[in-house]
């Protein structure tokens, strides 16, 4: 596929056998996520939804890393209002939104980290392949923010309520062996062999009759993400308002030293 240089930042490829792979491409950033990525993204997930050739997609980072999470410097360099980290957000919500609802399946390939908002990336993605060495590391209230893009929602379904608020409080990173004993990776991969595994394992994901994949896709996360709606939108209130903390201000004046 060529690549347009406007979406190089997050790019879509064919693999063949009804595959297509969406690569978050800021390598030099550990694929740190922004805004106009996650436009981007969800722009490509609802194009291969469309598209009738498709019957899987694989989102995979470029390089060593998943992601390291949202861009702690994108913008402009102005002091964010709580208008604008809303307006921001937004962007981040809609990409988790388009994960659940698009009928073709979701195989996040994690190596490396995936960090904060990229973890809640995995979460909604509907299966799982992680190199050994892969960390999962929930960072959201360590920085001053509430966690995002519906991680609070996920988390404790996976893991249960008690675990998931030490994660979340505590953060730390999560070894990918950890991560698929509860039950949260699929595949578990040597880091030398995860892009040809997870492809195997997307062929035979795309193998199955695509109806009824697609349909059941649709129906499970319905019934799951019933009150998805509200916690993002609960979110795009609570999180802004985290940013006009003291807390806030102290964490990015450590990240701009």
């Amino acid at each position: 596929m060529t690549v347009n240089e406007e979406l190089d930042v997050v790019y879509a490829e064919d693999a063949g056998d009804g595959i297509r792979v969406i690569y978050l491409n800021q390598p030099k950033k550990k694929n740190a996520i922004s805004a106009p990525m996650m436009d981007l993204l969800s722009d490509l997930l609802t194009a291969a939804d469309n598209d009738d050739a498709v019957r899987v997609v694989v989102l995979r980072g470029v390089g060593e890393n998943f992601s390291s999470g949202g861009d702690l410097n994108q913008g402009d360099g102005s002091k964010p209002t709580p208008e604008s980290a809303r307006k921001t957000l937004r962007r981040y919500l809609r990409a988790v939104r388009t994960l659940r609802s698009i009928a073709k399946p979701v195989v996040a390939m994690v190596d490396g980290y995936a960090v904060g908002g990229a973890f809640a990336l995995v979460l909604a993605s509907d299966l799982v392949c992680a190199s050994e060495r892969a960390q999962f590391v929930p960072a959201f209230c360590q920085i001053g923010i509430i966690p995002e893009m519906a991680i609070m929602k996920y988390l404790p379904e996976l893991v249960g309520a008690q675990r998931a608020k030490e994660l979340l409080f505590i953060g730390g990173k999560i070894p990918a062996a950890q991560m698929k004993e509860w039950g949260l990776v699929n595949r578990l991969f040597a880091a030398d062999s995860l892009e040809e595994e997870t492809l195997a394992f997307a062929r035979q994901v795309s193998s199955m009759p695509d109806a009824s994949i697609q349909i059941t896709k649709t129906l499970m996360n319905s019934l799951a993400d019933e009150n998805l709606n509200a916690c993002l939108e609960a979110e795009s209130t609570a999180s802004p308002f985290c940013t006009t903390t003291t807390a806030y201000a102290k964490t990015m004046e450590r990240f701009a030293k």
